[in-house]
């Protein structure tokens, strides 16, 4: 049977700015990461996992795209490949809140305390390896019409089992294929979890 973290809770938010068009393959527009085990000291309580309990998308076109209805055109969330890699660079720092207000001022849970959004262009992915396979796949091929509005929304209550980021793990959503020409946008990200230091 599955048993919750009894940890706090934390929110999460930010939109990106406008991305720019054609934007390349595979690039990163947003990255939250768990601090990972420091293997300098194989004697310390080992760090749990963040429980992320909801994740909402919304995908907003600002200029319409040459070709409103492209196949293929989507975001995807994936982990990262493997454990304890370093975070992608760029974008903007979002720092998360936690619900209760009586709850520690700063999450100790994310790596550099903060996830970031991209502004105009995809992330610097650095040593960041994508995993190949995703874990949700936003469809966005009839999204390019200008006002188009697309949300996604994953739930634990709905789908049964939350998402687990274990220590030295990565979150990140990525376009599986390029964007096309003139299609600008703006992706505003919210995401519920919970943390705690240590198990």
């Amino acid at each position: 049977m599955y048993e919750h973290i009894d940890g706090p809770a934390w929110s999460l938010t930010g939109s990106t700015g406008t991305m720019a068009a054609s934007l390349a393959a595979n690039s990163l527009v947003f990255a939250m990461g768990a601090i990972a085990n420091d293997a300098t000291k194989p004697n310390q309580p080992k760090r749990a996992p963040l429980e992320i309990e909801g994740i909402q998308l919304v995908f907003t076109a600002i200029v319409a795209s040459a070709t409103p209805v492209a196949a293929g055109r989507a975001l995807r969330l994936f982990k990262a490949s493997d454990a304890a890699q370093a975070m992608p660079t760029g974008g903007s720092s979002l720092t998360p809140i936690p619900k209760r207000t009586q709850d520690q001022t700063a999450d100790a849970g994310l790596q550099g305390g903060a996830a970031l959004i991209s502004t105009t262009t995809g992330l610097t992915a650095g040593t960041f390896t994508r995993g190949t396979v995703p874990l949700a796949t936003i469809d966005l091929v009839s999204g390019g019409a200008a006002g188009n509005r697309t949300v996604f929304e994953f739930y634990e209550k709905r789908n049964g089992s939350p998402l687990w980021l274990d220590p030295g793990e990565i979150l990140v959503i990525s376009n599986p294929a390029a964007f096309d020409a003139l299609l600008t946008w703006q992706l505003t990200v919210n995401v519920d979890y919970r943390s705690r230091d240590v198990l």
